[in-house]
Formats: C-alpha cells, sequence, structure tokens
C-alpha cells in the first residue's frame, strides 16, 4: 500500500499576507513504486499520475506541472501513461533533462507558487536543494514533531527534530 510521503499545493501566492491560493495539490507516494498525483482542487478534471525518477522526482513535480497546469509544454509521449510506464520508460536520459530545461524556464516566465509539504521518511527531504534552484515562489515546510503508535513496540512514540 502506497504511503502519501508530501503534499504538494500549487497555485498563487496572496499578494499582501504571503501564503497560497491553491488551485491543484500533487500527492507524493512512495513504497514499491512512486507516483505523482495530481488533483484539481475545484474537481474539473480527473486525477493524473505519472511515475516520477527517483533522482529528479522535484524536476518531474515541475515537468508536471508545465504540463497539465499551465499547459505550456507538450512531450512528445504522455506522462500521464495508461500502463504505469515510469519516466525512464518514456524517455531517454537526454529527452528528459530537455523536457526539465523546457519546464525551468517556463516558470522563470510565470507568477506560480509551490508549497512543499515534506513529511518525515520522504524522498523528497533529500532534494531540496534541487527546489532553490527554481525561480518561481516556494515553501517547504517539514516535520518539526511526530507522535504516533508503533507496532513493533506496541507503544506510542515522540520524535523531536531540530530545525
Amino acid at each position: 500500500m502506497a504511503t502519501t510521503t508530501a503534499i504538494i499545493l500549487v497555485g498563487q501566492a496572496h499578494q499582501n499576507h504571503s501564503g497560497i491560493i491553491p488551485t491543484h495539490l500533487i500527492q507524493f507516494t512512495e513504497n514499491s513504486r512512486p507516483a505523482l498525483i495530481l488533483n484539481d482542487l475545484e474537481g474539473k478534471s480527473e486525477s493524473i499520475v505519472i511515475v516520477p525518477t527517483l533522482e529528479n522526482t522535484i524536476d518531474d513535480i515541475y515537468l508536471m506541472i508545465a504540463t497539465f497546469i499551465l499547459k505550456q509544454i507538450k512531450p512528445t509521449k504522455d506522462l500521464n501513461d495508461i500502463h504505469g510506464n515510469s519516466m525512464y520508460e518514456l524517455f531517454t536520459n537526454d529527452e528528459r533533462y530537455s523536457l526539465y530545461k523546457q519546464s525551468f524556464d517556463i516558470f522563470r516566465k510565470n507568477n506560480v507558487k509551490v508549497v512543499f509539504n515534506i513529511l518525515d521518511g520522504s524522498l523528497l527531504k533529500h532534494q531540496i536543494d534541487i527546489i532553490k534552484k527554481y525561480p518561481n515562489d516556494f515553501e517547504v515546510t517539514q516535520t518539526t514533531f511526530i507522535q504516533e503508535y508503533n507496532t513493533w513496540t506496541d507503544k506510542i512514540e515522540t520524535k523531536i527534530f531540530k530545525i
């Protein structure tokens, strides 16, 4: 069963109060195979699922936004592959990196805010430096406290993280 390890909100920053006026939500799920699940918060379209790369998941998220939300990239193959093929299977490295560059350039020209809510244990924790390279508005939140039941020890455990 897939576990959601990050929630990404996409929208516009509020001009006076920061925050975000979200239009879309992307769920990042992990376990046997990672997936990015895009949903329109107004329910205007079906969910879109792509299987990202492991080392360029952030770039895949931005490509997903540029393709399905901003509609400014039209890849030669459908990212939302009905057979569940991953980005590795759909594109060569050169093709992917070309799409990532196009996506990056699109974010230079568009006013988009992306908020990454990254939970403990998420692969995305190790890719935050990639987020910082993108030229759009963004925020990153990470876990500060965890309290959850551990089935192995039969106890409730608490973790506190340094900020």
